[in-house]
């Protein structure tokens, strides 16, 4: 019989602060490389670890989107899959996990988070309004731009402050927000947070930030305005709050999670990310009303209401992981890793974004390759010579890949700001890496900013694409290309 839920966090005096919670039971072996073989191989994808086909990167931390290791309880589960079409065993098992989990009553599954997100704006957003968020995904960008919306980030002042000490860099400006609704609040249908806040150096969003976003809804709201989590990684959040928020040490982190979802009129999820699972995702409300709105919206989009787009096998392993994923030993443990990677990295010298949270890392290459100037791609640069030299995928999040459209004039090229800081994201992908992992990469980073000057700036290379579309804009950051502008060391 396997572990329960209940189980899983029974007391101990183990210290998961200083080892995993579970054990490993199949490993999966890496294709070896060399030096010159990743030299040219990058060079041949376009200079791009993204681009890489996945089995040559040797720790791969591009994305912790469908990239966790799934448990044995997971895996057993999956063989109860029900593919019936119509209301599968598998979907009530699914509806009653979320439900525990999120607290929201209505729940509709589908295959990942972008197609939630879109059947939300579909019905919620229109043309002319604006949508305020502490900073949007590029996907949640390209609906606002998709349905005529324009979207506005407030991120925090805190955020910008390279010697602030908060855990909670990635809340809204809560002054700016009520600024817009005085000026422009007919024009605001939706509020989004983004929990934690994945563009933003994963920084977490506090409970006080986002009840005071409840707040300023109800108070100055001109309109029916909604309020919409993106809880794609609400879990790792719920473990900063916990940390870190005065009043939250004794709640488990689950409970915390109800309590972040119960502000929100809707909540989107990518569920390959803290759902554990390699596909899948929901969207949950509790008005039965906006319920039924969106549900000829998902028929049209990822099938059935009950399955969403996911096979019953999916719906058996996200039910199981969903809980496995906000399990307050299991993220004691997820934050401990973290804590090594960032200190593997300090000790060698290598910037890091801080306070390095329980989502990933964040290398600053731009204090890590100063030569490099921000519209030049330090972050690329650094990455691609990284690769080289470990064979680690990391995605770059500098001014070269993740320059800011003005949002008023996105079509305008000569208006896109550069990032507030050069930056290179370390997902961690849940349970799949050990310590020695980090070290390494740790390792690689360094051995890379050894080259100093010699590493190449870069430039966008000038190719035959058809310009994006007005309503794909904010998704250029997933085509890589650029080049640099002489060969890496």
């Amino acid at each position: 019989m396997r572990i329960s839920d209940q189980e899983m966090l029974a007391p101990s005096d183990i210290p998961y602060s200083l080892t995993p919670p579970y054990r490993v039971k199949t490993v999966e072996y890496t294709r070896p490389t060399t030096r010159d073989q990743r030299k040219q191989l990058i060079k041949e994808y376009n200079w791009s670890a993204p681009n890489l086909p996945a089995e040559y990167v040797y720790i791969n931390m591009v994305t912790d989107s469908g990239t966790s290791a799934m448990s044995d309880r997971q895996w057993s589960a999956m063989m109860l899959g029900d593919e019936s079409y119509f209301n599968c065993k598998s979907w009530y098992e699914l509806k009653e996990s979320l439900q525990k989990f999120s607290g929201m009553e209505y729940i509709i599954p589908s295959h990942q988070g972008r197609s939630g997100e879109t059947i939300l704006y579909e019905v919620l957003v229109g043309k002319g309004d604006i949508v305020p968020s502490n900073c949007h995904f590029t996907t949640t960008r390209a609906h606002c731009y998709h349905r005529g919306a324009e979207p506005i980030d407030i991120t925090c002042p805190e955020y910008y402050d390279e010697n602030n000490n908060s855990w909670f860099k990635g809340n809204i400006d809560i002054e700016a927000l009520k600024k817009l609704f005085i000026e422009q609040g007919e024009k605001i249908s939706v509020v989004e947070l983004v929990v934690p806040n994945n563009l933003c150096a994963g920084q977490p969003v506090s409970m006080k930030n986002i009840r005071e976003v409840r707040q300023v809804i109800d108070k100055y709201k001109k309109r029916d305005t909604k309020f919409f989590l993106d809880i794609a990684r609400i879990s790792e959040n719920a473990w900063i709050i916990k940390k870190y928020e005065e009043g939250y040490g004794h709640k488990a982190c689950i409970d915390i999670v109800r309590e972040m979802c119960s502000y929100a009129d809707a909540i989107h999820m990518s569920a390959k990310k803290a759902g554990l699972v390699n596909m899948g995702g929901f969207v949950a409300v509790n008005d039965k009303t906006l319920y039924q709105r969106l549900q000829p919206k998902i028929i049209k989009y990822d099938g059935f209401l009950t399955y969403g787009g996911m096979s019953g096998r999916d719906l058996e392993a996200l039910a199981v992981g969903i809980i496995e994923g906000v399990n307050d030993y299991y993220l004691e443990d997820k934050q401990r890793q973290c804590d090594v990677f960032a200190k593997a990295c300090t000790s060698r010298g290598v910037a890091v974004f801080n306070p390095a949270c329980t989502l990933g890392i964040w290398i600053n290459a731009g204090k890590c390759l100063p030569h490099i100037k921000p519209q030049e791609g330090p972050g690329t640069a650094l990455a691609v010579q990284a690769y080289i030299e470990g064979g680690v995928g990391l995605t770059s999040m500098d001014s070269l890949h993740r320059g800011r459209e003005d949002s008023s004039d996105p079509l305008n090229t000569a208006k896109i700001q550069l990032a507030p800081y050069e930056l290179i994201r370390c997902a961690i992908p849940r349970r799949v890496y050990t310590d020695a992992h980090y070290e390494w990469c740790g390792e690689a980073l360094a051995k890379a900013m050894e080259w100093g000057e010699k590493i190449p700036p870069y430039r966008r290379q000038v190719l035959d694409r058809p310009p994006i579309e007005y309503s794909d804009i904010g998704l250029r950051a997933f085509f890589d290309e650029y080049e640099p502008i002489f060969d890496h060391p």
